[in-house]
């Protein structure tokens, strides 16, 4: 079975997004996305989605056709669709990154390293800083380097 990688963005027509509308989409998202083997991240920064979603083609093509016809947003722009061999974003069936409520040391290094528009990270335009924020949000997740622990060392 052929799997692939398609990365797109869109516009929220609600602004700003409803935090519990975000809720329910990442949850049943991420009990769809695990029936269909599909894994991914969504970020937000201020209106403006970014996801990413790896899994079988078949899968993957069906739910982005769900995707587009979705009214929660607008202009959906494919970015890239490749078939692959390795997964990146294999941590999550889905996992929502609001750059917005990153603490604020994350969130700055974000906002010098991609720049801000309005007060939000600016989403790159070229493919491969758009790999490069994704990349980051996923370490940021994985890695929650303000969750250090402040216990003295023994």
């Amino acid at each position: 079975m052929s799997h692939c990688r398609l990365i797109y963005q869109s516009t929220s027509v609600r602004s700003p997004v409803d935090n519990e509308d975000l809720r329910d989409l990442i949850e049943r998202s991420t009990e769809n996305n695990k029936a269909a083997g599909i894994t991914g991240l969504l970020l937000l920064s201020g209106n403006r989605f970014l996801q990413v979603l790896e899994g079988p083609s078949d899968a993957v093509n069906a739910l982005f056709g769900r995707i587009i016809r979705d009214k929660r947003h607008r202009d959906v722009q494919l970015l890239t669709y490749e078939h692959i061999g390795e997964v990146y974003f294999d941590d999550w069936n889905m996992y929502l990154v609001d750059l917005f409520d990153l603490p604020k040391a994350p969130r700055e290094y974000l906002a010098r390293k991609y720049s801000t528009h309005e007060g939000t990270v600016r989403i790159p335009s070229r493919l491969h800083e758009v790999y490069a924020l994704l990349l980051d949000a996923r370490s940021i997740c994985l890695t929650r380097p303000w969750e250090a622990s402040t216990a003295e060392p023994a």
